[in-house]
This record gives structure tokens, C-alpha cells and sequence, in this order.
């Protein structure tokens, strides 16, 4: 079993790295860069409500959670800390990553695996169109790209929720964006892009091997789904993690 998984792990670095590799070619730039705005308008773009939603909700419970819990002398203090540390660093990646998987990761997955079932995949190697390039491409960069700006917006939205809710609830009226932007400093950046590039990496490596993994057998579809969900999400999620120990 844990060989398999190794295989498997192996087996996503190379797409990834095959991927990467065939970026750097020039033809057709064009149908490429336009592959990749329709994976980030769909990745990023149409997830944004969602996310900011979650942001302002994750952002609200913490500070009610730190309001109740501790003094009320430390809880100015607190919150600008677990704001800007827990949040940005840990809990927007993360929360980031599994609306991605949730929304991207399957559709990847199916629509891949009806091209491969379809045998479109191989016809287009037969006329001399690189799959990889036009196909995987794109849905890596809008992958990445998506999963970037999704925490940027989850961050702000959590922020000023943060700053109303606490103003509102009178457990830090002097609470401001300023406040935190001070207490918000480069490595946590650093860290908050490290891991939204990792995640997205991750997820899209996932799934476009286990939409390509379909073969011509349509039903095997919904099972590489599933399978793909379930791995995008734990090797995302130990990813962060390892990322989080290395950076304490």
C-alpha cells in the first residue's frame, strides 16, 4: 500500500515537472493565455463570493471564540495576533485550498476523463498537439492562480469582518485595519504565498492524473473523482502542515 501511494506521489511530480517544462515553449501562445483566463475566471473568479463569505464567518467566530474565552484586558492584544498569525498564515491556505478541491479539482477530473474516454486526448497527439501544453497547462496556472488570489480575498474579507465584528461587539473598539497591517509582517506573507502556490500545485497535479488516468472506460469517471478528492485534500493539508513545522 505504501508503495502504491509512493508511485502515485511520484507519479504527480512528474506531471507537474512536465508541465512546468512545457511552459517555457512558445507555440501557441495565444489559445494558451486564453485556456488559462477561462481556468482562472472559473478557479478564482466565480469563487470569490464563497470565499469571502467563509472569511468573514472564519473571521467573526475567532474573535467571539477569543472575546469569550480570555480577559478582557488581553483581548485587543489577542485578537490583532490571532488575526494576522492564525488566520493568514494557517487558516486561509488551508480553508482556501478546500474550496478549490471542492469546486475545481472534480470538474477537472470529469472533464478530462470524458476526453480520454472520448479518445479526444489521443487524437489530439495524433495531429500533433501537445496535450500537455494545451490541456494541463492552463488548469495548473489557473489552478495556482486561483488558489493565490482566493486567499488574498479570503484574508481581506476576514480582516475587515475581524475589525466590525470586534468594534461592534465592544471587545476592541480601537481595533482598525491599520492595527493589523502593522502586526502583519513579511514572513507571514511569504508563508500565506508559499503555501497557496504548494496547494494549488497540489490540487491540479491531482487532478488532471486522475482525469488522464480514466482510460476509455466511462464509469471509471466518478470513481478517479472521488479518489481525486480525497487525495487532493490529504496531500494539500499535510503539505500546509509541513510547511507550517518548517516555518515555526
Amino acid at each position: 500500500m505504501l508503495l502504491v501511494e509512493l508511485r502515485r506521489v511520484v507519479s504527480y511530480a512528474t506531471l507537474t515537472v512536465m508541465t512546468f517544462g512545457a511552459a517555457l515553449r512558445r507555440d501557441g501562445r495565444r489559445v494558451v493565455r486564453a485556456q488559462i483566463a477561462r481556468q482562472i475566471v472559473f478557479s478564482g473568479w466565480d469563487a470569490v463570493p464563497l470565499v469571502a463569505l467563509m472569511g468573514a464567518l472564519v473571521a467573526v467566530s475567532m474573535v467571539v471564540i477569543t472575546a469569550t474565552l480570555l480577559p478582557s484586558g488581553q483581548t485587543p492584544q489577542i485578537i490583532e495576533k490571532v488575526l494576522t498569525f492564525v488566520l493568514v498564515r494557517e487558516l486561509a491556505p488551508q480553508v482556501t485550498a478546500i474550496i478549490v478541491i471542492l469546486r475545481s479539482c472534480s470538474a477537472i477530473v470529469v472533464e478530462l476523463g470524458y476526453m480520454s474516454a472520448r479518445d479526444e486526448i489521443e487524437a489530439m497527439q495524433t495531429l500533433g498537439i501537445d496535450p500537455v501544453r494545451y490541456l494541463l497547462l492552463p488548469r495548473f496556472s489557473g489552478m495556482i492562480a486561483g488558489q493565490v488570489a482566493l486567499t488574498t480575498v479570503f484574508v481581506g474579507a476576514a480582516f475587515v469582518a475581524g475589525v466590525a465584528a470586534a468594534v461592534v461587539l465592544g471587545v476592541a473598539p480601537a481595533l482598525s485595519l491599520d492595527n493589523l497591517r502593522e502586526h502583519l509582517g513579511p514572513s507571514d506573507v511569504l508563508v500565506a504565498v508559499a503555501k497557496s502556490l504548494v496547494a494549488g500545485t497540489l490540487v491540479a497535479a491531482v487532478a488532471c492524473y486522475q482525469g488522464l488516468s480514466v482510460g476509455r472506460d466511462l464509469t471509471q469517471i466518478p470513481r478517479r473523482t472521488t479518489r481525486a478528492l480525497m487525495e487532493a485534500l490529504i496531500h494539500s493539508t499535510l503539505a500546509l502542515q509541513l510547511i507550517t513545522l518548517a516555518t515555526l
